[in-house]
């Protein structure tokens, strides 16, 4: 069960002290996980001159998590949290355009029925690739720093720092394994086994994020290419 499921399952008891408590958890994290993606969405869109976009993201989550509501009604909906959030955004800077348009044709005396429409406020790909290039990189530090935990929990410490210097360093496995004393060929070994946790970690990660089992091999590969830019 997510952070997210047992929220939603304390409001349907009708605790009311646990709703609360449920709302600022799911709250907080959501907000941690979700603010930098949604600041680079607004960024790297064509709505960046509606205003600060730490603003922006902070009014829409204000206006959206301040219940259960809106949560609940993605987990019934079944799309991916991410999504989600990017079309919540989506319709808050949509509203926000709408509103524009009505006051300045009311301060130009417009008729405001006149200044509903904006055909180019649909989806950005640009935005979105923003978007999405920031939250595969959160859900990875995320799920790195489990991995992280993990291993050195088990006094496999070792094996992370090898993966580190190799994969994110970009050192050789033999410089990796003088560096911690221990053959190279066990170097990779090691290596192999952080990387397999890793993958392991942000597969949970991903299915916190409501992605289906079936197409969670597919999304760990699209974070990693996202991360990386591709």
């Amino acid at each position: 069960m997510t952070q997210i499921d047992g929220g939603l399952d304390a409001q349907q008891t009708g605790d009311d002290s646990a709703h609360l408590a449920a709302i600022r958890a799911i709250s907080h994290h959501v907000m941690d996980r979700y603010r930098a993606p949604l600041c680079a969405y607004v960024r790297g869109s064509r709505w960046k001159s509606f205003g600060d976009a730490d603003d922006l993201v902070a009014g829409f989550f204000a206006r959206r998590l301040d219940s259960l509501a809106y949560l609940q009604r993605w987990k019934d909906v079944g799309v991916p949290l991410r999504r989600w959030l990017m079309n919540g955004m989506l319709l808050e800077l949509r509203t926000l355009a709408r509103d524009q348009r009505r006051q300045s044709a009311r301060e130009n005396s417009v008729d405001p029925a006149h200044a509903t429409s904006d055909p180019e406020l649909s989806h950005d790909p640009q935005a979105e690739r923003a978007f999405d290039r920031a939250w595969a990189r959160g859900v990875l530090a995320d799920a790195a720093a489990r991995t992280a935990e993990e291993l050195t929990s088990e006094g496999r410490e070792t094996s992370w720092r090898i993966f580190e210097r190799h994969i994110l360093d970009g050192i050789e496995y033999s410089t990796a394994a003088q560096e911690v004393g221990v053959p190279a060929n066990d170097a990779r070994a090691m290596s192999r086994m952080a990387a397999y946790r890793l993958k392991r970690a942000l597969r949970a990660v991903l299915e916190e994020e409501g992605i289906a089992e079936a197409d969670l091999d597919r999304a760990v590969e699209d974070v990693y290419a996202a991360a990386l830019g591709n």
